[in-house]
């Protein structure tokens, strides 16, 4: 969970200084920011000294965030911390001037936005006008949905006009019955009508963008599933299909592994004790609070997603500003605790990602139409 690995990024540093650009990959898709000034290049390798001196006030400014914007969900499944399950914080859309002023903080550093957290992006109505600012920033967006929400021709036609870079659609089935054992409430056929729409939408415009990537979350109840799964892709038209590790949170119950983990051991992201469920111990070192800066609905920046009780928020940006909240003294006093992600802390004692055999989330990727995007 490094900033960057120098391996990496030392061979791309010629195409960075003189044509402006760079390549990264994110949950193993390919992304080319653009038009990168010499100042956002220099503020992007002193953030990655970060990762060798962890400061309690880091080195330069955040190169990559993350943005809730909503906490709700119209769906119930069930390994989902949302607010709509999660009483703990008031259901939260995050408003629009609070957006422009966290672009406006954090705008001319920011590579990378990732767009999403406890909740459904698309039951924000300013989602697409956040996007479109972003992006008139050079900020690649990447965001997800459900796929289960309003989708008609005016607003699918708004979501292409927005620039958003990527959007992934949540598929966890390619049955009704199997899609709803976990995407509790949900109906495959509207995201498939959704998908199909967002594809022919972007052709009749010659579009490029978003780049449409079909996900499949694998677990014990759907693994069967993949081989059709990946026809309906083909048919759809999408960009990529991807293969996603379950998300199991211990807070969800003491059970889980056992009820949604896979049989096949290449999509799971634990490997486990013999003839148990019990997760072996795997190295684990965690940067997130360096790496990239958080903000959720209601406009706290936190250390990470896991601090879904706001427990260890930095500040609020309608108070501090969001830079000044990263940089702060309560920001400083978490990260001298934070020791890697190896203390008791709630958000790290319960990490999902301590113990993963897996070096993403998303273990395979699979290319379904070539996409004539920036980036080729």
């Amino acid at each position: 969970m490094q900033i960057f690995q120098p391996r990496d990024v030392v061979p791309k540093i010629p195409r960075l200084l003189f044509s402006k650009n760079f390549d990264f990959e994110f949950e193993l898709l390919p992304y080319r920011a653009s038009g990168i000034s010499r100042r956002k290049a220099a503020n992007f390798f002193l953030a990655g000294l970060n990762q060798y001196l962890f400061p309690a006030r880091p080195l330069g400014y955040p190169v990559v965030a993350q943005v809730e914007p909503a906490n709700i969900c119209n769906l119930r499944c069930p390994l989902c911390l949302t607010a709509s399950l999660n009483k703990s914080r008031p259901p939260a859309l995050l408003a629009y001037d609070t957006f422009a002023r966290f672009i406006e903080d954090c705008g001319d550093w920011l590579l990378h936005l990732i767009f999403w957290n406890w909740g459904e992006p698309f039951l924000n109505p300013d989602l697409f006008r956040m996007i479109a600012l972003a992006r008139s920033r050079g900020i690649i967006v990447h965001t997800s949905t459900n796929g289960n929400v309003v989708l008609d021709e005016a607003s699918a036609e708004a979501l292409v006009d927005s620039g958003l870079s990527s959007l992934v659609f949540g598929i966890d089935g390619a049955t009704q019955k199997t899609y709803e054992k976990y995407r509790e409430g949900g109906r495959l056929d509207t995201v498939l009508a959704n998908i199909e729409k967002v594809a022919r939408i972007r052709r009749r415009k010659k579009a490029s963008f978003p780049v449409i990537n079909m996900r499949f979350v694998v677990m014990k109840h759907n693994e069967s599933e993949i081989p059709l799964a990946r026809e309906l892709a083909a048919k759809l038209g999408v960009d990529y299909f991807s293969l996603k590790t379950v998300d199991m949170h211990p807070k969800m119950g003491d059970e889980l592994d056992r009820a949604y983990a896979p049989d096949t051991k290449d999509y799971r992201r634990y490997a486990y004790e013999q003839n148990t469920y019990l997760r072996k111990a795997a190295p684990f070192k965690c940067m997130r609070p360096w790496k990239r800066i958080t903000m959720d609905a209601a406009g706290y920046v936190i250390p990470c997603e896991y601090d879904y009780l706001n427990r260890h928020a930095f500040g609020n940006i309608q108070d501090t500003g969001a830079l000044a909240a990263w940089k702060s003294d309560r920001g400083g006093a978490f990260r001298k605790a934070f020791h890697l992600g190896h203390n008791n802390f709630y958000l790290c004692r319960d990490c999902t990602y301590k113990n993963s055999v897996v070096d993403d989330c998303v273990v395979e990727k699979q290319i379904i139409a070539k996409n004539k995007s920036e980036w080729d």
